[in-house]
């Protein structure tokens, strides 16, 4: 089959032919101050904003302006589509609306959908005008689209690269991640406040001193090198500073009532962490150390640990170290032991989840403060018990993989 041969939808996989959720609309070049100027951190914070009321009926009025202004959209590229969607939605402020689009490879041409949400499902409305490829061919490819390298003039194809992703069923937390990136995606693209000049000028220089970018000079380097553009730059910052906003608008005047439920595990245990590859010797080290808990004052009690430590990282029995972490995340390895420890206290041995088991000794607690830290740990907290809440209810279809293998993803996600 020649490079040019078009291959039926059936075995096209090209993410070209797949429909992409409607993005926010990059902000025009020239709204955000040049590289030159970074203001300080705090200047010009956006603020947050509220959720969208109740969703205008789908009318005949509604579905005529749709048609119309889908009709404009012939000839144009994703990006200053979306730009339009705007004005439609300024008309009809109550309808929820959202647009997705596809690539003919054939001919590089773009079909829209607008999809409308509706009692009891959803509307979708195209328009195809009569020079658009013939609907057998919709989702055709040129067969070359799928050669992703070539070696020796040997093709490797997508297909080739995809079945390489056994990782996926390995670890259930990239799974989430995708799942959790889609849903995002959704709620963001379901906005339609967009964001002020001023909004975006202060997201634009927190994206840049997070990444050192604080010059021109660098930070028009660091766009070269990736390929970006101004008007790319802009929507890659708007998307952001838009996913701040959603969790500002998950998360707000919350925070307190979680820390007042669930404060004591977020306190500080400063430890020495004892790992041993047998269970006998982590036993031997937790009745030693126990010994000396009672007349010991907890540095008296680390030394010792330290000493334990050393003792079995010479004899390559153990390892050992000093950290901090949070009272949960000890009571996920010790359990109920955790939850009350104070300074001096014993915990395990208790399996590790590596094949090894774990002996903690605490030198002190730091109690948990609704400081600045801590909001951005209870803020995250939120919004993955948000997110996992919207994965048990969404609709996740796999087209790759076997059926238990997706049936056990299934589960991972919903729980």
């Amino acid at each position: 089959m020649t490079p040019e041969t078009a291959t039926p939808l059936e075995t096209a996989t090209s993410p070209d032919t797949t429909p992409r959720p409607d993005a926010p609309a990059p902000v025009p070049a020239g709204t955000v101050a040049p590289p030159e100027t970074v203001t300080p951190p705090g200047a010009g914070a956006p603020g947050a904003s509220g959720a969208s009321g109740a969703s205008e009926a789908v009318t005949s009025g509604l579905l005529g302006d749709a048609l119309r202004w889908l009709r404009g959209l012939d000839g144009l590229g994703p990006e200053e589509a979306r730009g339009r969607l705007g004005r439609l939605r300024t008309r009809h402020p109550g309808a929820d609306m959202r647009l997705v689009w596809q690539r003919e490879a054939a001919t590089g041409d773009y079909h829209y959908d607008l999809l409308l949400p509706s009692t009891g499902g959803t509307v979708s409305l195209a328009f195809a005008p009569d020079r658009a490829i013939p609907w057998p061919l919709r989702g055709s490819q040129r067969s070359g689209e799928q050669v992703v390298l070539r070696v020796n003039g040997v093709d490797v194809q997508i297909e080739q690269v995809v079945s390489l992703l056994d990782v996926l069923w390995e670890d259930a937390g990239l799974a989430v991640r995708l799942v959790n990136g889609c849903l995002v995606e959704q709620e963001v693209a379901a906005s339609s406040a967009d964001l002020a000049d001023e909004e975006l000028q202060a997201a634009m220089d927190a994206f840049r001193r997070a990444r050192g970018l604080l010059t021109a000079r660098a930070t028009e380097e660091w766009m070269a090198e990736r390929g970006l553009g101004q008007a790319r730059l802009e929507e890659i910052v708007t998307v952001e500073a838009k996913v701040a906003r959603l969790r500002r608008r998950v998360t707000g005047g919350r925070v307190e009532d979680f820390f007042a439920e669930h404060g004591a595990g977020l306190d500080v245990l400063r430890v020495v962490r004892l790992r041993y590859g047998a269970r006998a010797d982590a036993d031997v080290a937790a009745a030693r150390l126990r010994e000396r808990s009672g007349g010991a004052t907890a540095e008296e009690l680390g030394a010792l640990a330290t000493a334990l430590a050393t003792e079995a990282a010479l004899a390559g029995l153990g390892t050992c170290r000093i950290e901090g972490n949070p009272r949960e995340d000890l009571a996920a390895l010790h359990g109920a032991d955790a939850d009350g420890a104070r300074a001096g206290a014993v915990l395990g041995p208790h399996p590790t989840g590596d094949g090894g088991f774990g002996v903690t000794v605490v030198l002190a607690v730091e109690p948990a403060a609704l400081n600045p830290p801590t909001r951005k740990i209870i803020e995250r907290r939120i919004f993955d018990d948000w997110l996992r809440e919207q994965r048990r209810h969404a609709h996740v279809q796999w087209f790759w993989g076997s059926t238990a293998r997706t049936d056990a993803l299934d589960a991972a996600l919903k729980a």
